[in-house]
């Protein structure tokens, strides 16, 4: 396994928690070479315009200079892409999408870092409950801290990247890898 690390972060309407994310990390040290991205449809306006600011940070697979890829995963039911989770068939579409991914990377030897604090809040439970599954103790699950002053700045995307006295970071979640042990 490399020291290289995949950033997987839910998003919803709200592009920074992308960049929010991987700039901490990267000030932390962290080597960051891949981001995925897992949303909804882009069918709805803030959406897509999130998408098309995210997309514009990873510009020739670059962010801020640095070779680091940008992959979207939309999630889905079968063909049909979901443009939201109200109901428990579109619950476990959106768990499906989630574990396929997370399985296909682990086999691939890849360290995650997944950042559960964007999008609906059941897609942040369901990446949970599938990093439980896959995951080992080398990989971390976080939520994001915004101050409520410093979120409403921000909000769609205004302010894409947060300097360190803006205060947001990210939180740890603790997680029992039962991957690991069974």
């Amino acid at each position: 396994m490399s020291d290289d690390r995949t950033l997987v972060v839910t998003m919803g309407g709200q592009a920074q928690v992308v960049t929010f994310a991987l700039d901490w990390l990267l000030a932390q040290g962290e080597s960051i070479r891949e981001v995925v991205v897992v949303h909804l449809s882009p069918g709805d306006a803030r959406t897509s315009r999130a998408l098309s600011q995210v997309a514009a940070e990873f510009s020739g697979d670059r962010y801020r200079g640095e070779p680091c890829r940008l992959r979207l995963v939309p999630i889905r039911r079968g063909s049909d892409r979901l443009a939201d989770i109200r109901d428990e068939a579109d619950a476990d579409a959106t768990w499906q999408t989630v574990y396929h991914l997370l399985a296909s990377l682990k086999a691939q030897g890849h360290a995650l870092h997944l950042c559960i604090a964007g999008g609906r809040r059941i897609m942040g439970l369901l990446t949970l409950s599938a990093a439980m599954l896959l995951c080992g103790h080398h990989d971390r699950v976080w939520h994001m801290y915004t101050p409520a002053t410093f979120l409403e700045r921000a909000q769609d995307g205004a302010i894409m990247h947060a300097r360190p006295e803006d205060g947001v970071r990210l939180i740890q979640v603790p997680m029992v890898p039962w991957g690991a042990y069974f």
